[in-house]
């Protein structure tokens, strides 16, 4: 059976976590390196979120002539330029966060499948955010194998 859609689909507030999780498996074999594959364009998509929202600041928050952000007295609350208010920023920013992105795998099917299968059978108990994350993980999987692969 081939792949239903190949990508696995997160929001830019989920990389961080997916990445850091996924890191503390016990994972060995193709598996493993469906992981370090996984978990390094998971950084690279964390990168390209980090610019966009430093992009998105400075189109809502002042900047000195040499492009460093201009700060209140108190030197950590950032201000504002004169058209736009804290609500239409921090909508912004919520709207960066909840953004999907995705990653094809395609290229790395059988590592993927690798990964995919040692997490259904993945034998630890896990509690709190590393049962979310795989969860997570396990749900993008298996739209993209679907059951049985």
């Amino acid at each position: 059976m081939t792949a239903k859609k190949e990508t696995l689909t997160f929001t830019n507030g989920e990389l961080v976590a997916i990445g850091n999780t996924l890191s503390e498996f016990k994972l060995k074999g193709r598996a493993s390196l469906g992981r370090t594959w996984l978990i390094e364009h998971l950084e690279d998509l964390n990168k390209q979120f980090n610019a966009d929202q430093l992009a998105t600041q400075k189109n809502f928050f002042k900047t000195d002539e040499d492009g460093n952000f201009v700060y209140k007295e108190d030197n950590k609350t950032l201000i504002l330029k004169d058209d736009y208010t804290m609500e239409e920023a921090q909508k912004e920013f919520d709207q960066l966060v909840s953004e999907h992105v995705s990653i094809g795998i395609s290229s790395y099917s059988e590592r993927m499948k690798a990964l995919f299968h040692a997490l259904e059978d993945y034998p630890y108990e896990l509690e709190g955010q590393k049962a979310l994350v795989y969860a997570l993980v396990v749900d993008q999987f298996d739209k993209a194998y679907g059951k049985g692969e």
